[in-house]
């Protein structure tokens, strides 16, 4: 995985998304930090479940309901607490 900081990535932006399909993810930094990081994308790329990965109050959830699951107590979908969209 490559590693661009921000102002190398706001000067060669087309160039770095047209390389993505071969070069493969690309970390963004600023101050050292990683900010971001640019994915390739393709029509098999699936992005719903890509966006759903990096839903913490999802990943809450699912320990809840594993936590839950463990202690005997399972919990079915229409128990779990509605979010907002």
């Amino acid at each position: 995985m490559k590693t661009r900081n921000l102002c190398e990535v706001k000067n060669n932006l087309c160039r770095i998304v047209e390389r993505l399909p071969q070069s493969g993810p690309v970390l963004i930094t600023k101050d050292g930090r990683t900010r971001a990081v640019l994915l390739p994308v393709d029509e098999d790329t699936d992005l719903e479940s890509l966006l759903l990965s990096q839903n913490n109050r999802l990943w809450e959830l699912i320990d809840a309901s594993f936590e839950s699951g463990r202690r005997g107590r399972l919990k079915s979908f229409e128990d779990l607490p509605e979010t907002a969209t």
